[in-house]
Formats: structure tokens, C-alpha cells, sequence
């Protein structure tokens, strides 16, 4: 075979190649913005490639492998890109833990206001007995 016909082949092997990863990961990524339960046997259906396909491309094999666990342990099937990272859930719990600490600064503030006016108002009772006694 000549050079030039067996880089032709190689080319177009590399380009079946290349169709075949881009249709297993849009398969992928429409699986699981339905919420499907990802498998390799669905990756494969849905894109029309073999699982042997998806177990011999690394990338593939890692994203599916993934995304399968994490459909396993949640139970609203959310697709990955709307389930909260865990970064920005620590953010929250962060922005909330400081909310409820303003909270209960605001709380301990109200409740001193609160015995000083309670103060006021029985100091200006007891007055209120004295002059009418006079």
C-alpha cells in the first residue's frame, strides 16, 4: 500500500473516530439533561457506537463512569449542570451560617431594648403610684 493511501485510510479512521467520541458525548449530554440513568449501554444506543467504543476512550469512560455515580446518589435526577458544585454550596452554607450570627447579634440587641423599655415602663408605673398617693 502506498504511503499516501495508507495516510488517506488513517485520516478517515481518525475522522470516524473523532464523529463517533462527538456522538457518544452529545448522546451523554442529552441523557442526562433528561435525567436518564446513565450507562454505558445508553451512552452506546444513544450514539450509535459500540461500548467497547466508551470503555476503550478514557475521557469517555471517566465522564460516564461520573456521571452515573452521581446519578445514583441523586435522587432528583438533575442534570450535571444544574446540580449546585460543591463549592457554591459551601458558599451558601457560609453566607448563611453569617446570616444567622447578624441574626442572633440583632436578637440579643432587641432583647436588651426590650428590659430597658420593660424597666421604663415599670419605673413610670411606680411614679405614677407615688403621685397618685400624694
Amino acid at each position: 500500500m502506498s504511503g499516501s493511501r495508507a495516510n488517506a485510510l488513517r485520516g478517515a479512521t481518525d475522522a470516524r473516530s473523532l464523529a463517533a467520541e462527538r456522538r457518544a458525548r452529545q448522546a451523554l449530554a442529552e441523557l442526562d439533561r433528561r435525567g436518564v440513568p446513565i450507562s454505558f449501554q445508553a451512552v452506546a444506543t444513544g450514539a450509535g457506537v459500540s461500548r467497547a467504543f466508551l470503555y476503550a476512550h478514557p475521557q469517555l469512560r471517566a465522564t460516564i463512569e461520573q456521571l452515573r455515580d452521581q446519578h445514583q446518589h441523586i435522587p432528583s435526577r438533575l442534570p450535571a449542570h444544574e446540580r449546585a458544585s460543591g463549592e457554591s454550596l459551601r458558599a451558601r452554607l457560609r453566607g448563611t451560617l453569617e446570616e444567622n450570627k447578624r441574626l442572633r447579634a440583632e436578637n440579643a440587641q432587641l432583647r436588651d431594648e426590650l428590659a430597658l423599655a420593660h424597666g421604663e415602663v415599670r419605673e413610670l408605673k411606680l411614679a405614677g403610684r407615688h403621685e397618685g398617693a400624694k
